[in-house]
C-alpha cells in the first residue's frame, strides 16, 4: 500500500491514480491532503481524503475505467451537474471528461480497472452488460451492489494493511482482482428500478471543454469571460449556466481561482530573479494589494512567502 500526506493539494493532484486533471479549490484549505493506493495488477483501488472544498476537471486515462464513491459529504457532491446522495455512485470512461464538485472537504474511494480487464469482464457476461458504459461517464443511483463493493474494499485494505506480503501471491492477488472488478460491474449495472443513469448533455460537455481547453491554451495570457464565449460558441447565459452546474460557480469565479492558481503554481516555479509583483503582472494582476489579500485568504499564506519557500526549497 502506498500512502501520502501531502501538505498542499498539487502534490495529492499529481498523484491521482487512472485520472489527469486539475483542482480549483472553493475554499481555504482545513486540513491535509491524504491518500491510500493499493495496486492488484490492472486493478486499483485509491482513497482520497480532500483538504478542502473543491472543484475538479479530469479526464479518463486511455487504458482506464474509473467506479468513484464519495464516502462523506455526498450531499455535497455534483458530479457532471448530478447531485450525490448515500444512494448514488459514479463511472468513469476513458478519455471522456468530468467534473466533481465537493462543497466541503471530502473523502472518496475509486476502483481504476484497466481496459483489457473491462474487456475480458464483457466478453464473458455479453448478455446482462450494457455497452454504454464502454464509452460513457454515467451517474448511477442505487446501491444494491455498492455494499458488496466496499465490504470488499474494506477487507482488501485490512489484509494489506495487517499482512501484506498474502496479497503479493499471484494466485491470492488473482482472486483478490476478479472479485472486485465482478463486484464493481454488479454495483453499476445493479441500479434500482425506476432509477435513471444521467449523461452529460452533448451541447454542455462541448461549452465546457472549449471554454477549459482554452484556459489550458494561453498560459500567463489574461482570460476573459466574452473570451470563453468565444471559444465555446455560445451565450454569457449558456456558458454561465454550464459552469454553475458542472463546475459549481460562475465562469468570472472561476477564472479569478483559475488565475489565482497558475500565479501559485509560477510562484512555486519561479525563477532567479523573478518577483512576485512581475509574475502577478504577467497574469495580468493590476491591483497587487487586493490579490495579496485574496491570495492569503483562500491559501493561508502571502504571494511572498510562497516565493521565499520555493527559493528555500531551491537552496535546500
Amino acid at each position: 500500500m502506498t500512502q501520502l500526506v501531502c501538505p498542499e493539494f498539487d502534490e495529492f493532484e499529481a498523484a491521482l491514480y487512472g485520472v489527469q486533471g486539475r483542482y480549483v479549490l472553493r475554499s481555504r484549505p482545513q486540513r491535509d491532503w491524504r491518500l491510500k493506493l493499493i495496486d492488484l495488477s490492472g486493478v486499483a483501488i485509491m482513497m482520497g481524503r480532500e483538504g478542502a472544498s473543491t472543484a475538479y476537471s479530469g479526464i479518463g486515462m486511455p487504458d482506464c475505467f474509473n467506479i468513484f464513491i464519495p464516502l462523506s459529504a455526498q450531499e455535497c457532491t455534483i458530479v457532471d451537474g448530478q447531485a450525490f446522495d448515500a444512494q448514488t455512485v459514479g463511472w468513469m470512461a476513458p478519455d471522456r471528461m468530468f467534473h466533481i464538485i465537493a462543497e466541503r472537504a471530502a473523502s472518496w474511494v475509486t476502483v481504476a480497472i484497466s481496459a483489457p480487464l473491462v474487456m475480458h469482464w464483457v466478453h464473458t457476461h455479453a448478455d446482462e452488460f450494457d455497452a454504454t458504459l464502454l464509452s460513457n461517464n454515467l451517474v448511477c443511483t442505487g446501491r444494491r451492489g455498492v455494499i458488496a463493493l466496499l465490504t470488499t474494499i474494506w477487507r482488501i485494505v485490512r489484509v494489506e494493511r495487517d499482512d501484506p506480503a498474502q496479497l503479493r501471491y499471484p494466485g491470492a492477488e488473482l482472486a483478490a482482482r476478479t472479485e472486485l472488478v465482478d463486484l464493481v460491474f454488479r454495483a453499476v449495472l445493479t441500479i434500482d428500478e425506476g432509477a435513471a443513469s444521467i449523461r452529460q448533455k452533448p451541447r454542455h460537455r462541448q461549452i465546457l471543454s472549449r471554454a477549459l481547453d482554452l484556459l489550458n491554451l494561453m498560459g500567463e495570457t489574461p482570460i476573459f469571460v466574452n473570451d470563453l464565449c468565444a471559444a465555446a460558441e455560445a451565450s454569457e447565459r449558456s456558458v454561465r449556466n454550464v459552469f454553475h452546474r458542472y463546475l459549481g460557480m460562475g465562469p468570472h469565479r472561476y477564472l479569478a481561482l483559475y488565475r489565482m492558481h497558475a500565479i501559485r503554481a509560477a510562484l512555486c516555479n519561479a525563477a532567479p530573479g523573478d518577483t512576485v509583483s512581475g509574475i502577478c503582472g504577467r497574469f495580468g494582476v493590476w491591483d497587487f494589494g487586493r490579490f495579496a489579500a485574496l491570495y492569503s485568504a483562500h491559501f493561508g499564506v502571502l504571494p511572498s512567502q510562497t516565493l521565499r519557500a520555493r527559493r528555500a526549497s531551491a537552496r535546500a
